[in-house]
């Protein structure tokens, strides 16, 4: 049965479909080793070259240059010179499929897919470069070079001159066979040891001298080496976006390590480091009252558990008072407390101020001396009277000012 256009056509698509089934198909089977993987590269790449060759066929067939698909597409119509006649065409291609069959009763449909499948089992045929054949050649040129120094024949193939080569790694020349050696200048000597000229000792002396310099390098590197293969070998099982994304990864740490190197922390408070490597604020320093050194000693029996347990430096600040003497507070609440206690009430009554909320968080002499001088220049007139306006407290805690406390402490009332 003729194969016509339209027929070369269909089967073009159905090769490129099937093919792009079997890519897909091959990559999601994760190689096990190198040389799978190998064989697999292979294998995609030849199937997108004859995908990329189908491809262009079909573009030339569909430019229809020499208007072949288009008679073509004409005759199955039924469209002739004496004018369109479809059941007439219809009937000689169906005699015509007939006459293949009778003539072929045996042929039988073959399933693409099966062959195909096949691929996916064979080992793709690796073929080299230029570049690596000049390779190759640089290496059988060298092997040849290194013979004829040594004196033994250069014929052969390249695994039989470097079997002949690798035979004088081990055993000297002069035990070597007689069918080794080339036909010369170099005669055999009647004790059948090889007579070698002055320049090849020489050169053998250089290369003897080379290998146990290399030889003492290997010793001395032998850890460096190691961890070198290991690498190497990890680096082949990678797929590349593994290799993609660990070379982003180092990029990012370098940078970081950088910018790390470059920024210097400026900190000439000795401030402690927050979570973001960075010192605290000095507000939140002084807040948390830290740097702080405590004793228990200033509390005695009655030391808190913290304290004791050397966790004062966190939880609990020292605050001192100049007016109530240098006292020592013990925290904050403590601290503000303090304010309306006896002993800061005495103070400020020693310096003649009231001891009023204007002067809560002063603990300094001279700052409340200026602050109750700076009052009294605002209130002009108004000024404090004490003993109207200063206030005591008798046990009961009843609030007197301090005539009538001082009225009724005279008639022993209170």
């Amino acid at each position: 049965m003729s194969s016509t256009l339209l027929e070369v056509t269909r089967a073009a698509h159905e090769e490129v479909e099937r093919f792009e089934r079997l890519i897909v198909k091959d990559l999601q089977n994760e190689p096990t080793s190198n040389k799978e993987r190998l064989n697999q590269s292979h294998r995609v790449h030849n199937m997108i070259h004859t995908i990329t060759a189908t491809s262009h066929r079909l573009v030339e067939i569909y430019e229809d240059k020499d208007n072949a698909r288009k008679d073509e597409i004409s005759a199955l119509g039924g469209q002739t010179a004496n004018g369109t006649n479809l059941f007439s065409a219809f009937y000689d291609r169906l005699k015509e499929i007939r006459e293949y069959h009778r003539k072929h009763p045996g042929a039988r449909v073959v399933d693409a897919n099966e062959e195909l499948e096949e691929l996916l089992k064979e080992e793709q045929p690796i073929e080299f470069t230029g570049e690596a054949i000049q390779g190759i050649s640089a290496e059988y040129s060298g092997v040849s070079s290194a013979l004829g120094a040594l004196g033994l024949k250069t014929g052969g193939t390249l695994q039989q001159r470097a079997e002949r080569l690798f035979l004088t790694k081990n055993t000297p020349l002069e035990k070597l066979d007689k069918k080794h050696f080339a036909k010369g200048p170099r005669g055999v000597e009647q004790n059948g040891a090889v007579a070698a000229s002055p320049q090849e000792t020489n050169h053998s002396k250089d290369i003897a001298l080379m290998e146990a310099k290399v030889k003492r390098l290997c010793d001395l590197l032998e850890e460096t080496i190691e961890r070198t293969k290991e690498n190497v070998q990890k680096k082949q099982a990678l797929t590349y976006e593994e290799m993609e994304e660990e070379r982003e990864d180092e990029e990012t740490q370098v940078q970081s390590d950088s910018d790390d190197e470059d920024q210097q922390i400026y900190n000439p408070l000795k401030l402690p480091m927050g979570w973001d490597g960075k010192p605290i604020p000095y507000w939140l320093y002084k807040l948390h009252g830290l740097g702080q050194v405590y004793s228990s000693y200033a509390y005695g029996s009655h030391c808190p558990v913290w304290i004791m347990l050397g966790i004062e430096y966190l939880y609990c600040p020292e605050f001192k008072c100049e007016i109530c003497g240098n006292y020592s507070y013990w925290g904050r609440r403590a601290f503000e407390r303090h304010f309306k206690e006896w002993r800061h009430q005495h103070g400020m009554r020693c310096l003649g101020i009231p001891n009023t909320k204007n002067f809560n968080e002063i603990t300094s002499i001279e700052e409340a001396q200026e602050l109750w001088k700076r009052i009294q220049e605002r209130q002009g007139v108004n000024k404090w009277r004490p003993d109207l306006e200063e206030e005591y407290e008798d046990r009961e805690g009843n609030i007197y000012n301090k005539k009538t406390y001082t009225d009724l402490q005279r008639q022993g009332l209170i």
